[in-house]
């Protein structure tokens, strides 16, 4: 399985700063980046390809989870431990149930999405893109949000091909020094993922708690085959660490093949297996004899 960026980006991942900082505004914690006065912002750029196949940045990101569950008063040092060495999580792509938002007056938010204070079983709920935008720009004015919102439908009209369109948007979003993450929004995924993981992880006739696996929702992931195997593009560390938490702790190991007698599609235990059934064995091997007394 391998990972990329959607469409590609240098082969880099979404843009970081060099350090961050937790700030609180408006009664909320965000992490934001540390932006020194009077020097020009600095940006580190992450190689995408040191997390391809590499589940590093997951097992960090779970065991934040863990950790802030057991040493509550570390988890912003915990926190920005994270952030300065992956980068903030792109989250503001993440909730939006139609892919291109700011085309739309409103946007619709997945039910799982922590920010409004509607309940999950309310279903889907909305907010003004402006309204959206501002949990992400807090610091930013309703004219510098509308000229954000703008350029990014201008990067969306103006391309013919859509795999021009996510990397712009990212550098024009994650570069942005006004770009911010609620703070609880990413530990509480955090520990959403570990005490995901713990459920998984109990004994069979221990009682496993669906609801938590059910706020395991990715919007927009995409997949294609190429001659290496199945893609999976993903366009923010967020679905990074989706996908790979999918891969590592649902699938179970068993391999997807086609009988080689039958052609029936099953799920076989190693990767060497080639029938579905011993009776197709048997069958196939009796073939081959008989093939063999007739030359």
């Amino acid at each position: 399985m391998k990972f990329e960026l959607e469409y590609g980006f240098n082969n880099q991942s979404m843009p970081k700063f060099e350090q961050y900082e937790i700030k609180v505004i408006n009664n909320i914690k965000y992490v934001v980046p540390k932006v020194n006065k009077g020097t020009k912002t600095s940006y580190s750029l992450i190689s995408f390809e040191a997390y391809e196949e590499n589940d590093k940045s997951l097992i960090d990101f779970i065991n934040l989870g863990k950790l802030s569950l057991e040493n509550k008063k570390y988890t912003d040092t915990l926190l920005i431990e994270y952030v300065n060495k992956y980068g903030l999580l792109g989250i503001i792509h993440d909730l939006p149930v139609n892919r291109y938002y700011t085309l739309d007056t409103k946007v619709i938010l997945k039910e799982f999405n922590n920010v409004s204070d509607v309940k999950y079983y309310d279903c889907f709920n909305a907010m003004t893109i402006l309204d959206y935008f501002k949990v992400f720009f807090p610091t930013a004015n309703d004219e510098e949000i509308k000229k954000l919102i703008e350029k990014s439908n201008n990067l969306i009209c103006q391309r013919s091909m859509e795999k021009f369109i996510t990397p712009e948007l990212n550098e024009l979003y994650y570069k942005n020094e006004k770009y911010y993450e609620q703070a609880d929004i990413i530990v509480n995924y955090a520990q959403n993922l570990y005490k995901i993981l713990k459920e998984l992880k109990k004994d069979n006739e221990e009682y496993i708690d669906t609801s938590l696996i059910e706020k395991l929702e990715s919007n927009h992931i995409r997949t294609n085959l190429n001659y290496n195997g199945v893609t999976i593009h993903v366009r923010s560390l967020k679905e990074y660490i989706d996908e790979n938490f999918k891969l590592f702790a649902i699938q179970e190991k068993k391999y997807l093949k086609l009988c080689k007698h039958c052609g029936k599609a099953f799920t076989a235990p190693n990767p060497k297996t080639e029938y579905d059934t011993f009776s197709c064995k048997n069958q196939e091997n009796v073939y081959k004899s008989r093939a063999k007394n007739q030359e």
